[in-house]
């Protein structure tokens, strides 16, 4: 019943400045919609980015050549890493998977673990639009690219492994690329020159989701063995293995280490001229990333809370100060040191309260409009809402703490007398 009587209290004296009480929460409200904010566009940068690379399969891992993540980001060849050939940035004479890496990691009966296997060349070629000369991405691959990036046809057919051994000249068009080319003409059965060399459209493939990773629908699909012709390179950029499951990934990752140091004779694997990942390890290194950095911006913004913390032990010390002489009467009539402690603590604590909720407003108001601009949803988690509660609260209790002692131990024959 007491401290309903003084929350009462407490509520008055705060609602009786309305506009010291806003400007002493106001802090308060930047810190906590800043850190709400912050952490709200990391949330939601993260769920943005695990979404992309989850569309280049769970249980997919990429082999580069190198050692290390040392061959580049990530292009629309749909392979993790290196760049297209044919004049490009990406040394292929310089790789090491070579044919016998592919077909050996494609033996079923001694990796049965290992769903598919493909082959990488990537190389580029100019094409005549309607728009003006342009160029584009050119992707040689093995006839089982096309399950393991989940790929559909929505004209003709894939290559098969015997169009692979026999070098032959067809091409498979991404959805964009038919379009640009051909608008809304049947492209099947067209030639089409790429490096010089005539090719025939055997399909085209359905228009499949784009992502920064990967952009199947603006490039073009041919047999490895005759891409490795047209660009003049014989190994691959990248090979890509589908593992049965996600539950055996790392498991499979070991055997293709084992079995590539074999193909290559290293027999230290510090000296592994290639390396292997899969999306979760880019998505644990994307995580520790976003992680830090929100981290850092939201201990950034929180110094602001600081700040208001400091704003806010100021005003009670001035409350204090004020109600000196309402302070001596009710200690005359019988209130106890505990009261007026609690009084000043519930009030301190309850102005920051106040500045948490609308910080949390605030905070929310930030990710809506910021959304438009950076092209994905922030996440307002409720750890985060409980978080901003939280330290709203301790603050109010850290900073209230002081004004609500020097209140409390003022001698009531003085206090009356004050003027």
């Amino acid at each position: 019943m007491k401290f309903l009587i003084v929350f009462k209290q407490s509520l008055q004296a705060i609602f009786a400045n309305k506009g010291r009480s806003f400007l002493t929460t106001l802090g308060i409200i930047i810190g906590i919609g800043s850190v709400i904010a912050l952490i709200s566009l990391g949330a939601g940068v993260k769920v943005s980015i695990s979404d992309q690379i989850s569309t280049l399969g769970t249980n997919n891992i990429t082999i580069m050549p190198g050692a290390g993540f040392n061959q580049g980001a990530s292009d629309s060849d749909g392979s993790m890493g290196g760049h297209p050939g044919g004049g490009s940035g990406f040394n292929q004479a310089s790789s090491t998977l070579t044919v016998k890496d592919l077909k050996s990691l494609s033996n079923k009966s001694q990796y049965p673990q290992i769903k598919q296997v493909s082959g990488q060349i990537s190389g580029s070629s100019i094409f005549k639009t309607p728009s003006g000369d342009r160029r584009y991405n050119i992707l040689g691959t093995s006839e089982s690219y096309m399950h393991i990036q989940n790929l559909s046809l929505s004209q003709g057919t894939f290559y098969k492994q015997t169009d692979i051994d026999n070098m032959a000249r067809v091409v498979v068009l991404g959805s964009q690329l038919a379009s640009d080319l051909y608008g809304n003409k049947d492209p099947l059965g067209e030639p089409l020159r790429i490096e010089g060399t005539s090719y025939r459209i055997i399909g085209v493939l359905t228009r499949a989701e784009e992502s920064s990773f990967n952009n199947p629908n603006n490039q073009a699909y041919v047999p490895y063995s005759a891409a490795a012709e047209s660009f003049k390179s014989q190994n691959f950029n990248s090979i890509t293995v589908q593992a049965e499951n996600e539950e055996v990934v790392a498991e499979v990752k070991k055997e293709i280490k084992k079995a590539l140091l074999a193909n290559h004779k290293i027999s230290d694997e510090k000296l592994a001229d290639f390396n292997i990942s899969s999306s979760a390890d880019l998505l644990s290194a994307v995580s520790s990333i976003t992680n830090m950095l929100t981290s850092l911006l939201a201990g950034i913004a929180a110094i602001s809370l600081m700040v208001g913390g400091i704003g806010i032990m100021n005003i009670m010390l001035v409350s204090v100060t004020e109600r000196t002489r309402e302070i001596g009467l009710r200690k005359a009539v019988g209130a106890k040191t505990i009261d007026i402690l609690a009084q000043f603590i519930i009030e301190a604590v309850m102005l920051t309260m106040i500045g948490g909720v609308m910080g949390i407003g605030l905070g929310y108001l930030i990710g809506k409009i910021a959304e438009p601009m950076i092209g994905f949803t922030p996440i307002v988690t409720g750890n985060s809402v409980a978080l901003a509660v939280g330290v709203s609260s301790f603050i109010g209790l850290l900073f209230g703490v002081y004004p609500a002692a020097k209140a409390s131990r003022l001698n009531p024959i003085d206090a009356l007398r004050y003027e």
